[in-house]
């Protein structure tokens, strides 16, 4: 009679992720002056590991949260609520260690207290005045202009306020005459400040009621003769390799631009270098500006290059050297705007002034108004404005990050999206080609040119661990608890567990074959042939298999349209029961391989790989019953032990361009699969057995701290 067998099985898989701790940001917060934390030609991507020192700079540190008040009278409305830095996101850029080091702002404004706190140990350059402070034409020294490069400087080390950029040096002037500002401007040239802060404009003439504006009429009013000639010249000239920023009036009333802030309306080739700043006072959520209350001149037909900031701060006075005062008006959102130039010069090192200039326009927050028109600052790169705000309020955390995609150049032309990796990685790989990858940076562009350094492991995916509940039934399903072998729950395969297929095997006496037949999903086929020797006792088998993989090599796939990788193996196998004691017995197995790659990516070639498998296995039969059976196990499954990869990664050349660099690197995973297992049966009645075995799997996939477990418990009836 044969005896037919039916197995009700309830499985249960879980995959528990293992996670390293990190230090806690909060706890070492400080804002560092020094260069060398930030890194070398690019920036970040993703602001995920910054967002709790960012958050404590917001929350808890005196030198951010003075600037978080109500305004008092005299202000405005007393039950409205300011808070500069944090409404222009630039704590996220202090958090990441920017300060602004190595760049210069040069700012023009009445005078300066040059001994104030705020700017001690910068390098101070000065035109028109005396070491140690700025006159201005009638020997006063001035709290206004002090107050305006506090705010784009301050160094913080007083413990009462921080600037935009606290790691900048400055280069001061005054705005006393056409010559003053005309020597402004050109030893602004010869210090290679990056951007230049102008919060004044032309004064105008009260007996006239004159006041300049934005026409070709006034243009030529202001720039007539030879002094107002130089010094529309020396604009023309610091605009080559600067930005100039300009505030615009605090008189609500106007509707339409100053000459200085609207001065590309008449000379356009300025205006790639021009900002024009208006006061706003905005409704922030914390992740978002919901609304903004316009408290300046608009932006009017300076919308284009024009944007806002929050002109309410606290800053320096010229009172003492340690003097402060809260401020309020254009003049001091302004210098939030050269301050962020300052950021972007020192986050983007290979980046034009131009260039930084538009990031920070293209990246302003501008959802919170109807839009009346658009700037087109690159391909794919659009941003809307209007007459009033422009394009929306300072965003440091955004022009800080890519905009309009980012993308990873390839040594054979083109590029891949980031986000879109190339490389899968899983099977005998694992994790070790993304971990290898890991080590090395690599720089991806977005859609304005600045760069990014990245760890080259943005160019695999990992593959996910793949688990056969099917497959564990099954060898529930042929357990035979009175059999010799040492783990009688599991059936020893001749491929690999990470080659889709299906095996099918067949016997005849001590000779077996295996087949890997494809299926739905790939086209890996194989053959293996194994034989029997030694006792029935203490068997020994040895087998020999060949395996072509069609879509991928030892885990490694193509994720490019248009390419593949393909490989071709041959292995080894062997199995050996050593029997100990009555009804126990000691099993010991393993495989070697080798393997070829066929195909791949262009950017990438492989090398022929070597790897194995071990595992052991205890069993007792007969442990608390008739019929009963209990096995321990340990095992390795199969993973790559030798072969490498040769990379050719994107990297900065140090004259704004990308060079390729190839590099050699192991595929050998950092953390190898450790196998745990226990399996129980027991028989409860004539033909009904109770089959139980879990898999507890460390570096489960190869994959270094990603731990899994696998259980199922079946019930077999042979009727």
């Amino acid at each position: 009679m044969i005896g037919k067998s039916s197995v009700l099985a309830l499985t249960g898989m879980g995959l528990l992720a293992a996670c390293n701790p990190t230090d806690d940001p909060v706890a070492s917060i400080r804002v560092s002056h020094d260069p060398a934390t930030v890194l070398s030609m690019s920036f970040v991507t993703d602001f995920a590991p910054y967002e709790a020192a960012a958050a404590a700079l917001r929350t808890l540190n005196p030198l951010y949260t003075v600037q978080n008040f109500v305004w008092p009278t005299g202000f405005g409305d007393p039950t409205n609520r300011s808070y500069s830095i944090a409404n222009g996101r630039v704590e996220y850029a202090h958090a990441a260690g920017l300060t602004g080091a190595g760049q210069t702002i040069s700012i023009v404004d009445t005078g300066f207290l040059t001994s104030h706190e705020e700017f001690d140990g910068k390098t101070i350059t000065s035109s028109d005045g005396a070491a140690g402070q700025i006159l201005d034409s009638e020997g006063d020294i001035e709290s206004h202009g002090t107050g305006v490069a506090s705010v784009a400087a301050g160094v913080a080390d007083s413990g009462r306020i921080i600037g935009v950029a606290p790691g900048a040096d400055l280069q001061l002037g005054l705005f006393d005459s056409n010559l003053t500002i005309t020597n402004a401007n050109n030893q602004a040239i010869a210090t290679q400040a990056i951007v230049q802060n102008n919060s004044w404009g032309f004064r105008p003439n009260l007996a006239s009621g004159f006041s300049a504006s934005a026409t070709a009429s006034d243009f030529n009013y202001i720039f007539s003769g030879s002094s107002g000639q130089q010094y529309l010249q020396s604009m023309r000239n610091l605009a080559n390799n600067s930005v100039l920023v300009f505030a615009a009036s605090n008189d609500a009333t106007l509707t339409s631009a100053s000459l200085l802030m609207g001065l590309p309306v008449v000379d356009p080739d300025l205006e790639s270098s021009w900002i024009a700043v208006v006061n706003v006072l905005s409704t922030f959520t914390g992740t978002a500006i919901t609304s903004g209350d316009l408290i300046s001149a608009p932006c009017a037909e300076a919308a284009a290059w024009c944007m806002a900031a929050d002109g309410t701060v606290a800053g320096a006075s010229a009172e003492a050297a340690d003097g402060y005062f809260y401020w309020q008006g254009t003049s001091f959102a302004a210098p939030q705007v050269s301050g962020a130039i300052a950021l972007l010069a020192e986050a983007f090192p290979t980046l034009t002034a131009q260039e930084l200039r538009v990031r920070l326009l293209a990246s302003a927050e501008n959802g919170f108004y109807t839009h009346t028109g658009s700037v087109d600052f690159a391909p794919g790169v659009s941003h809307g404005y209007d007459d009033q705000f422009g394009h929306g309020f300072l965003n440091m955390k955004a022009a800080l990050l890519p905009i309009g995609g980012a993308y990873v150049p390839r040594s054979s032309g083109g590029s891949v999206p980031l986000g879109s990796p190339a490389i899968l990685s899983a099977g005998l790989v694992g994790g070790g080609l993304a971990r290898s990858l890991a080590q090395y940076d690599l720089v991806a562009s977005d859609g304005l040119g600045a760069g990014f350094d990245l760890p080259a492991s943005v160019l695999t995916a990992q593959g996910a661990v793949r688990y056969d509940p099917l497959g564990t039934i099954n060898n529930l399903m042929a357990a035979d608890l009175a059999s010799i072998a040492a783990d009688p729950f599991v059936k020893s395969s001749a491929f690999s567990k990470y080659s889709a297929g299906r095996e099918v095997s067949f016997e005849a006496e001590d000779l077996r074959i295996a087949m890997l037949v494809p299926d739905a999903q790939g086209s890996n086929f194989g053959v293996a042939v194994s034989r029997d020797f030694g006792s029935k006792n203490a068997p020994f088998r040895l087998g020999l298999s060949a395996l072509h993989e069609g879509a991928g090599f030892v885990g490694i796939q193509s994720l490019l349209p248009s390419h593949s990788i393909r490989g071709s193996h041959t292995g080894a196998r062997w199995e050996w029961g050593i029997p100990l004691a009555a009804h126990q017995q000691l099993a010991l197995s393993g495989s070697f391989g080798f393997a070829v790659p066929e195909g791949g990516v262009e950017d990438m070639n492989l090398s022929p790989v070597g790897y194995n498998s071990f595992n052991v296995s205890y069993s007792m039969a007969n442990v608390w019953g008739m019929g009963d059976r209990v096995t321990i196990g340990l095992g390795l499954p199969e993973a790559i032990q030798s072969g490498r990869a040769r990379v050719a990664l994107p990297m900065a050349n140090g004259l704004g361009g990308t060079a390729f660099n190839t590099v050699d690197v192991p595929l050998a995973p950092g953390g190898r699969q450790l196998d745990i297992s226990v399996g129980y049966g027991v028989a409860l009645l004539d033909g009904a057995d109770l089959i139980f075995r879990t898999v507890r799997s460390l570096n489960a996939g190869n994959i270094t701290g990603q731990n899994s477990t696998e259980a199922a418990i079946g019930l077999r009836i042979e009727f």
